[in-house]
């Protein structure tokens, strides 16, 4: 089966300069232009996405997503929060309010990274913020910045009648309001444990919600839709999306950490979510 690479530029190209430019990295039968900087690379069907035709796609400033030419359409969806429907680390935004911005947030880069253990990282960092009222973090909460064309790809989502889902490693204080301003149909996240005055107490309540739990969440939902995991979309930014990025149909890397981006077949690294709307046709 023919593949398709799908890019969405952010400047003027034509398919003569496509062609000169992947002509010596793809087999490509046919470049078709879907709408303004939008196009089509039909290809043949051994195309993968190497680490230099990566290095070429970031170069010429395209988003990208490489699947197959035949494929159902996508029945669910399933979205990290932080830097990805969210701009920044929420929890590096909690830390401010204690000035512990710094310390917190070069915890939260390295956990993001891969290269710190995810639930050691969020103690540390839950330890240190300890005594944080509750109603300064739902006023966070309330507050926090959308990232752009979030909105807009959750309302093509819902038209599709695509089943969506936000699952964060943050707190459900966060997804809860970001899940009801985009739409989502749900979402899941760790819940934060409080003394008995409503501060932080340094600790989460149940069930730590890590890589094997976000993976665990899109089987799941492919499994309550009935559908393969090759009718799934997975987003995210870090190190602990990688297993359900790289397990769904169509995994994105927005903007994200070489440990996802190694595994994703798509790529959102110049422009917003509505490059995913592009990728779903």
């Amino acid at each position: 089966m023919n593949k398709v690479l799908t890019l969405v530029a952010q400047q003027s190209t034509d398919a003569s300069t496509l062609q000169d430019t992947f002509g010596n990295q793809l087999v490509i039968y046919e470049i078709k232009q879907r709408r303004e900087r939008v196009f089509d690379l039909v290809c043949a069907p051994d195309s993968a996405l190497s680490p230099s035709l990566r290095e070429t796609l970031y170069g010429l400033r395209c988003d990208f997503a490489l699947q197959d030419a035949q494929r159902r359409p996508k029945k669910v969806f399933i979205s990290d929060m932080d830097a990805t429907m969210v701009v920044g680390e929420t929890i590096d935004e909690m830390a401010e309010i204690l000035g512990l911005g710094e310390a917190i947030s070069a915890i939260t880069a390295r956990a993001m990274r891969g290269e710190l253990d995810f639930e050691a990282a969020l103690a540390e960092r839950l330890g240190l913020m300890k005594g944080l009222p509750q109603d300064r973090i739902v006023e966070m909460a309330d507050h926090v910045e959308i990232s752009p064309d979030a909105d807009k790809l959750l309302a093509e989502i819902n038209q599709r009648g695509i089943d969506s889902f936000l699952v964060s490693g943050g707190f459900t204080e966060f997804t809860q309001q970001v899940s009801r301003k985009l739409g989502f149909n749900s979402h899941k996240a760790n819940r934060l444990g409080y003394d008995e005055n409503g501060r932080l107490n340094g600790t989460w309540v149940g069930e730590l919600v890590d890589g094997d739990v976000k993976l665990a969440t899109l089987q799941h939902l492919a499994e309550k839709n009935r559908v393969s995991l090759e009718e799934t979309i997975a987003i995210g930014d870090g190190a602990n999306d990688r297993l359900m990025v790289e397990a769904a149909g169509l995994g994105v890397a927005y903007y994200g950490k070489p440990a996802l981006r190694q595994v994703a077949n798509a790529e959102i690294h110049c422009g917003t979510l509505a490059s995913l709307i592009a990728f779903l046709d």
